[in-house]
């Protein structure tokens, strides 16, 4: 009775490269572990050549996920299976209404903060600049913009919760 062919780690970086210049794919290692635990369920000396089969299996295995990427998976079933798991994404009249809403609201939040405050804010969560940025534009301390931001975050929290 033979025994299992068990790669040791230069084997299996060999193997891995192997499947690897064959597909030129990113997914290579996750075939070849789904290829060598076929082999591992195969019987004990049913495969002649190990790494040729676990090689093989792999490069097969990688190309059967590329032609399900191409054609894409359709579920058996037929047309109206299919097209009864499609959802409009769109939001309702209602929920853009409530989000327009909610705009507004947030809006007139900002209107209501302090200059200084609004500004440091709007630099930060629109314009994507960094405290130290801000600070720098502003002429104040970054534990100063740190704060405003923090007071307005505050404010509009509260805000729009009322």
């Amino acid at each position: 009775m033979s025994e299992k062919w068990l790669p040791c780690r230069q084997d299996w970086l060999r193997l891995y490269r192997r499947v690897r210049s064959l597909t030129r794919r990113d997914d290579a290692e996750d075939h070849l572990q789904s290829a060598f635990v076929n082999y591992l369920e195969r019987p004990d000396g049913s495969i002649g050549h190990p790494e040729a089969y676990i090689t093989r299996s792999a490069v097969n295995l990688s190309h059967n996920a590329r032609r399900r990427e191409q054609v894409g998976c359709i579920a058996p079933g037929g047309w109206d299976d299919m097209l009864g798991d499609v959802r409009d994404t769109a939001p309702t009249q209602e929920e853009a209404y409530q989000a327009r809403e909610r705009l507004l609201r947030f809006h007139a939040g900002c209107q209501r903060l302090p200059r200084r405050t609004r500004q440091a804010f709007v630099l930060h969560r629109v314009e994507k600049m960094t405290y130290r940025e801000i600070a720098a534009l502003m002429d104040i301390s970054e534990s100063s913009v740190e704060k405003r931001i923090a007071k307005a975050l505050v404010f509009l929290s509260t805000w729009m919760e009322q």
